[in-house]
């Protein structure tokens, strides 16, 4: 086994345990704080929101910290820090107080961005840019396997109400798993004396900002998938949270089986394709959902969905850090990774905010979608400055 297969191994299999812990768990958070403790949907949201911008801001020091130190002392110390956030919310909900509750998920926010951020710029490090839409689709396809076999099985703990004690559990395992990282290399090699200004540096590029502004656009309506969507489904159409478990589940296999396929059919000259078609595809999904009370329309919903998302992201991140030189990935993966957790955090206020007017549902998800069709402009006129080197 080579050496970059060796670390794609190791990264993917965290990005596994990782993403298994949000879907069987963190994502039935906004579900457990509003029906266990009778807080409201727009205070969760706008706290979810707060956390989005914490931990979305601290992507930035990481990227370009992880520029300047290495990648792999900050993967190692993000994932013991996110299996404690797990631990403490479990104990937080076993004892019912909502303080420690909060403040574990601001820790989550923190440490998992760490993780994510060592991710994306340890991938970048190991593959040349037009392999990359390949190996981030191979991280990503073992990430949503966990995402796809998780929401099953915490539907199944939500149902038991054992969501506490499940908690307790993964946080220790999750904890536990930082120890495959000590054999790994560092993969940063060419370091970078850190300095502040780095911070801002990639957002000097004009292209990239108005990328990171369409990214933004399009991870509001991904973050719907946790917030509104299970809200809706269960509290106003009556769908079980067992049934949208089922859902996300697969939204899971889906991305797990088509997400490489999909990755090798890009390069850096269709890149923007793939993200104009799959943002409007996305919120396509969930612009259909009020046309129907049935459980067929929630299924054919989560697969546009999931195939927007296929699409969208078999480009995404790997466009992203190919803006960069060689030696300012960890910034520019830092910078999108910025751009992208405020935006899907937004999406929980954004949602909150638009269910709370009173208007019919169709013109709610119609408020939804049209933030896919904006970002969809806006990669379409990137894309045509970028052929003209307008920028």
């Amino acid at each position: 086994m080579t050496e970059k297969s060796k670390i794609l191994r190791s990264v993917g299999f965290v990005s596994f345990l990782r993403s298994f812990g949000y879907g069987s768990l963190w994502s039935f958070v906004v579900l457990f704080l509003t029906e266990k403790f009778h807080l409201s949907l727009t205070f969760v949201g706008s706290y979810l929101f707060f956390v989005g911008i914490i931990g979305a801001s601290s992507q930035i020091f990481y990227g370009a910290l992880t520029d300047s130190y290495g990648r792999k002392r900050f993967l190692f110390l993000g994932q013991i820090g996110q299996g404690f956030s797990f631990f403490l919310f479990g104990i937080g909900g076993f004892i019912g107080n909502v303080i420690i509750l909060l403040f574990s998920i601001l820790i989550q926010s923190l440490f998992s961005n760490m993780v994510f951020t060592s991710i994306n710029t340890i991938i970048a490090d190991i593959f040349e840019e037009n392999e990359r839409f390949k190996g981030y689709a191979i991280q990503r396809a073992l990430a949503n396997l966990g995402w796809g076999i998780g929401p099953t099985v915490g539907g199944i703990v939500y149902e038991l109400n054992d969501l506490t004690t499940s908690f307790i559990i993964l946080g220790l395992l999750l904890s536990l798993v930082s120890i495959i990282f000590i054999n790994i290399p560092e993969t940063n090699l060419r370091r970078n004396y850190f300095k502040f200004s780095d911070i801002i540096e990639p957002l000097k590029n004009r292209l990239f900002l108005f990328y990171n502004i369409a990214s933004f656009l399009t991870f509001v309506v991904f973050g719907q998938l946790t917030s509104t969507y299970p809200f809706y489904e269960n509290e106003i159409v009556g769908i079980s949270v067992f049934y949208i478990g089922i859902t996300w589940t697969l939204n899971g296999i889906l991305v797990g089986i088509f997400q490489y396929p999909s990755a090798k059919k890009v390069n850096n000259q269709n890149a923007f394709y793939f993200l104009i078609y799959g943002s409007l595809i996305y919120g396509l999904g969930y612009f259909i959902l009020p046309f129907s009370s049935s459980l067929i329309i929630l299924f054919i919903s989560i697969i546009i969905i999931t195939f927007g998302e296929i699409i969208y992201s078999s480009s995404a991140t790997a466009t992203a850090v190919n803006f960069a030189k060689d030696n300012e990935k960890g910034k520019y993966a830092g910078s999108f990774g910025f751009f992208t957790n405020i935006g899907r955090s937004m999406g929980a206020l954004y949602g909150g905010l638009i269910f709370s007017l009173t208007a019919d549902y169709k013109i709610k998800w119609f408020l939804i979608f049209l933030l896919s069709i904006i970002s969809s402009i806006i990669y379409f006129i990137i894309f045509k400055n970028k052929k003209k080197k307008i920028f």
